[in-house]
């Protein structure tokens, strides 16, 4: 190979150990603080809990008195 593709080959090498020690220890700091990543399938659970919820609280003439309204209100899952 060329001395000019095994710079290439190198620099490119460079970077994504720069860019993986970077994250690394971003996520040390992180942990360290003690916050931790929230789960997709989280983050969507609560979006559908508020709108459901939203929806309840703007009509006045809804009573939701199903399982789920009460786990709902008692924060249980």
């Amino acid at each position: 190979m060329p001395d000019s593709a095994m710079g290439f080959w190198a620099a490119v090498v460079g970077v994504l150990v720069v860019l993986l020690v970077v994250g690394w220890s971003m996520d040390r700091a992180v942990r360290k603080r003690g916050s931790t990543v929230t789960h997709s399938g989280d983050i969507s659970y609560q979006a559908r809990e508020g709108r459901r919820d939203a929806e309840v609280l703007g009509n006045a003439h809804n009573h939701d008195v199903s399982w789920s309204s009460w786990s709902r209100r008692n924060g249980r899952r």
